[in-house]
């Protein structure tokens, strides 16, 4: 009977436990939500509504309205930083994955000369990078500035993710390539037809990470573009939450009536965010996965 009573009282426990800890996580998801949902109900507020709710937390439109949206979308700013944004992501995260895995594929092979020495130069530029001034003078010296590969050619190579992926490629079971060079396969068309099919997951992650960090990005863009036709959706959206003047709204996106700025700033946010949001959900199951096999070795 104690035992009984026992194991009733540590399930009344766990269903305790259990509860809390539903609701923290729904207050953090919440508390997550939050901001995001903020700058939704700003971009479809009116101008009026605006100054209504201008002290609330947070202000459910009452009339909803896509002004917002048509003045950010009425010029040709929006889509060609579009443009330069998608070719950048796109490109640049293709690139980066070829770069990274030939790199981590070699290193991931006890037998190449000189392995752990050449890791611990790649670990060196990790943690002690060139500095800002020298890498712009580097790209300057290569006449990469004012062009589109400034932004992708400094950043081919992540030693973080390429660490994760040359642990994955350590843990694939070596009779596996044994058997296809065997079967007279070279060592690229093992990494070709062996290799990289087994390692979807982790290359997914990979791309994700790259993926979103192109798209976010805007710091090199000051770094190492004046020509505005090359602006990205990022610094674009900088450009934008950094002028609250009305007259440069006008004159940087369209010759039109200008909404309040917050509400510019918010629908501009959202043109630039909801697209690599979308993705997210595709790949969600290969990121977790991918991270997952990639951190743990053998």
């Amino acid at each position: 009977m104690g035992r009984s009573r026992q194991k009733v009282r540590q399930s009344k426990v766990d269903c305790i436990v259990t509860i809390l800890i539903y609701i923290i996580l729904v207050i953090i998801g919440l508390m997550t939500l939050f901001p995001f949902m903020d700058v939704v109900f700003n971009s479809l507020t009116s101008s009026k509504e605006l100054v209504e709710n201008a002290k609330a937390v947070i202000a459910i439109p009452k009339h909803p309205t896509l002004e917002n949206y048509k003045y950010v979308l009425s010029g040709n700013s929006i889509f060609r930083a579009y443009g330069v944004t998608v070719f950048r992501t796109v490109v640049g995260t293709l690139l980066n994955l070829v770069i990274t895995v030939m790199t981590a594929y070699p290193l991931s092979k006890k037998f190449l000369p000189g392995r752990n020495v050449l890791m611990q130069i790649f670990f060196f530029t990790m943690i002690f990078s060139g500095g800002m001034i020298p890498t712009y003078l580097v790209v300057k010296t290569f006449k990469l500035s004012n062009t589109i590969w400034a932004l992708i050619i400094p950043s081919l190579l992540n030693v973080y993710n390429m660490i994760i992926m040359r642990t994955f490629f350590e843990g694939i079971s070596e009779e596996l390539e044994d058997a296809a060079r065997i079967d007279g396969c070279s060592e690229w068309k093992t990494l070709l037809k062996i290799v990289l099919p087994v390692s979807k997951p982790t290359l997914a992650s990979i791309a994700l990470f790259y993926a979103v960090w192109h798209w976010n990005s805007f710091f090199d863009v000051v770094l190492y573009i004046t020509d505005r036709k090359l602006w990205p959706l990022q610094t674009l959206l900088r450009e934008v939450v950094l002028t609250m003047s009305m007259a440069e709204l006008n004159a940087q996106m369209a010759d039109v009536a200008a909404p309040p700025s917050s509400s510019v700033i918010a629908a501009t946010v959202m043109v630039s965010t909801v697209p690599i949001l979308a993705v997210y959900p595709f790949l969600q199951k290969y990121f977790v996965k991918g991270v997952m096999v990639g951190a743990v070795k053998g």
